[in-house]
């Protein structure tokens, strides 16, 4: 389906008021059907898992983990557990697991990853005294697989790291990477893939990590979902981060018996219209081929790199084609083109996007990046150079 005709389902290009929004990466735009499930929802009474009264919304509430399940090829949706993104994911992991760290032991991330994939990992290290080993990458922005080896012994406990970067777009090479880590150690392994779903039909059997991490505001949904899924097996190691109600089976004044997962992960009132929500764009996205989305969606990128490129003061940062493209433009401060572009109503993102040990590594205080996503038309890449050009006129 062409990207033009996937566009007319969202709101955003009727209301923007001749905005062209480039930011992707960060959030994606909200298609009808979420406005209308999340609306729905809140015009009913009721909860869910509480009472005989709201067992519809609680079968629709259900009915989005099964609808997770089958679009990752999750084990079983006992291993999908909501959460409110990627963040608060990779946390239940950092602390669930730390009864398993102990000092001297270690825990391996690359230098590429977000602040929510390098802090929780950090921050455990520092409570339980173990070694933070941060690898570096190659000339092609990704985790070298000897260096990664090097790192790896009996004392690894945790690998975590990033399917794509929120910086540059590059693809790690996971494929290779997870075997790696089987084979040379025992340690568990967090796979953030937030920036992959929107565009990569991941599937989390095949790839084997332990844990993975995303937020459904990365994929046409809500903000404020987010999903922690994984082994079953694995996640039944992670002790609860967060007690309260619907996370027991009972409580004693002396004892507490935890419900199965994932209810034992959930505790307290989730997001309900937001998780409801998400199982509709789930529902909605299963009329589309993604690959007959993502075709027009790569070509379009391809032509942005190509211009982009054609500029002899412009560097982009990771020659992948991927929808994501981070670039600097010498001489010229990020903040600077990027005011000059929302003064024309053209939305990137500029500055460190939530990554500053990477930021640091690539020796740059920031970046302008540009991120699309299927409903993007080549219409929005020349709004987006139009007002670049002039832009570098002025501003030279």
């Amino acid at each position: 389906m062409p990207n033009a005709l996937f566009r007319t389902h969202f709101p955003f290009f009727e209301k923007s008021d001749g905005w062209t929004y480039l930011d992707s990466a960060a959030t994606t735009l909200k298609p009808n059907v979420l406005i209308q499930a999340t609306s729905e929802f809140y015009s009913s009474a009721g909860s869910v898992h509480r009472s005989q009264y709201d067992l519809p919304q609680t079968e629709q509430y259900e009915l989005a983990r099964d609808l997770v399940a089958k679009r990752f090829n999750v084990e079983t949706c006992e291993a999908v557990i909501w959460t409110s993104g990627t963040t608060q994911s990779i946390n239940i992991v950092a602390y669930g697991l730390e009864h398993r760290i102990k000092q001297g032991d270690e825990i391996v991330i690359s230098v590429a990853e977000h602040h929510a994939n390098f802090i929780p990992w950090q921050q455990l290290a520092e409570r339980t005294r173990a070694k933070l080993i941060v690898l570096p990458l190659n000339d092609k922005y990704q985790i070298e697989p000897e260096a990664l080896k090097n790192a790896l012994s009996k004392k690894t406990k945790i690998v975590a790291f990033n399917l794509v970067s929120n910086v540059t777009g590059v693809r790690q090479a996971a494929e290779q990477l997870i075997p790696m880590i089987r084979q040379y150690s025992s340690a568990k392994v967090m796979l953030d893939i937030a920036q992959a779903v929107c565009c990569e039909q991941v599937d989390v059997q095949k790839l084997g990590a332990d844990f993975y991490a995303f937020s459904a505001h990365k994929m046409y949904g809500p903000n404020g979902v987010g999903v922690l899924t994984g082994k079953l097996q694995s996640l039944e190691q992670i002790r609860p981060l967060v007690f309260g109600g619907k996370m027991l089976k009972n409580i004693t004044e002396d004892e507490l018996i935890v419900a199965d997962l994932p209810y034992r992960l959930e505790a307290g009132t989730p997001n309900i219209a937001g998780i409801i929500g998400f199982g509709q764009v789930l529902a909605w996205l299963q009329n589309f081929d993604l690959s007959r989305l993502n075709n027009p969606l790569y070509a379009l990128a391809e032509y942005t790199r190509k211009r982009l490129n054609s500029y002899q003061n412009v560097q982009i940062i990771g020659q992948q084609n991927t929808p994501t493209i981070s670039f600097i433009i010498e001489n010229q401060h990020p903040a600077d083109i990027a005011a000059f572009l929302t003064q024309r109503r053209i939305a990137i993102r500029q500055g460190e996007h939530c990554a500053k040990p990477y930021l640091r590594y690539l020796q740059e205080s920031g970046t302008l990046r540009l991120s699309l996503a299927h409903y993007n038309t080549k219409e929005d890449i020349e709004h987006f150079f139009n007002a670049l050009d002039l832009a570098l006129e002025i501003l030279q």
